[in-house]
């Protein structure tokens, strides 16, 4: 079996969180919730930003300067948060999705499962009704009814031909087993991305993949690298790029298929933030910043701490980091 490679919010800052807990809590409401690990960013209807990170923290800004923490009925860390018009979702650790009506001001429970020790990892809405939520070896669960249920799927297209063959024999002799090895081997899946009707994956072991039917389906991408990618983007420009471990970015060319970019850094890469029509900026761990327009530029923040995601927000660039929200900006 493949060695597993864990995305940045839980590979190093939050293994202590894979404890299952008997029922989820509600967030400590931390006087310094705003200086703490985040994990995503988001802005909803109006331009209200919406950001979550470690312990259940949810902070709303209408501003991009003061923040305020709101209540919300889970401790688990959240990782990722969608928003479409008035509503958003929230998911993390514990399996946990959150809902909210109002651009983020109340949440509500969807789903909770501590049993399964697995997080989630993404969440993506295609309309008001129809999402998809993923997550560590193999989490995916999809809903038609904008979250009030959620139904679990499992994808042996995402595997490697040769464990996809051992499946089969496995499932020839006996499907439970089949179906438990099956959930045991799944990569961890990290990022979802829409783009042109399609949809991207980035995953574990060199997982990238695209689907043509809101992710009912899938198939591999081939690329030369076999470390984890954390973020797939397509820019308005039309570049196609992934990035991961250990530094590591790559393009997609028609006729070369996936290419490697120099970006001066063994840092991982955690996410790839479309800036304006001309600039791209991948950010990462210890700090680094690679900016991408008619080449790359690489740089560190002074603070030299984890960049995990960030946004453009009236003029400026927000980013969630290591310790909380900040301005990012190129040298």
């Amino acid at each position: 079996m493949k060695k597993r490679l864990l995305p940045l919010c839980f590979a190093l800052f939050c293994p202590h969180l894979f404890a299952a807990e008997i029922a989820p809590g509600s967030a400590y409401m931390a006087p310094l919730a705003s200086q703490s690990l985040l994990l995503d960013i988001a802005t909803s209807v109006k331009g209200r930003l919406i950001s979550v990170g470690e312990r259940g923290h949810i902070l709303l800004s209408d501003d991009g300067e003061q923040w305020r923490q709101v209540e919300v009925p889970t401790d688990s860390s959240l990782t990722a948060v969608f928003t479409l018009d008035n509503h958003a979702w929230a998911v993390g650790h514990d399996a946990v999705i959150l809902y909210s009506q109002d651009a983020g001001q109340s949440w509500q429970l969807q789903h909770f499962d501590a049993e399964k020790q697995k997080p989630l990892m993404d969440v993506l809405f295609f309309d008001q009704q129809h999402g998809i939520a993923v997550g560590a070896y193999g989490l995916f669960y999809r809903t038609r009814d904008g979250g009030q249920s959620w139904q679990p799927e499992m994808h042996p297209e995402l595997l490697d031909p040769a464990d996809v063959e051992y499946l089969e024999e496995l499932r020839a002799e006996d499907v439970s087993l089949y179906e438990q090895e099956l959930s045991a081997i799944l990569p961890h899946l990290n990022r979802l991305s829409p783009a042109d009707g399609k949809l991207y994956l980035a995953g574990e072991a060199g997982l990238l993949a695209v689907s043509e039917d809101r992710g009912q389906s899938w198939v591999p991408m081939e690329v030369d690298y076999y470390g984890s990618f954390f973020d797939i983007e397509q820019t308005p420009s039309g570049r196609l790029l992934a990035a991961g471990l250990r530094g590591h970015l790559f393009e997609y060319q028609e006729d070369a298929g996936w290419q490697e970019i120099a970006t001066g850094t063994k840092s991982s890469l955690n996410s790839i933030v479309v800036v304006d029509e001309q600039t791209t900026l991948v950010v990462g761990n210890n700090g680094y910043l690679i900016w991408l327009n008619d080449g790359v530029q690489t740089q560190q923040t002074e603070e030299e701490k984890a960049v995990v995601n960030a946004i453009p927000y009236d003029g400026r660039l927000l980013a969630v980091t290591e310790t909380g929200i900040k301005v990012v900006s190129k040298k």
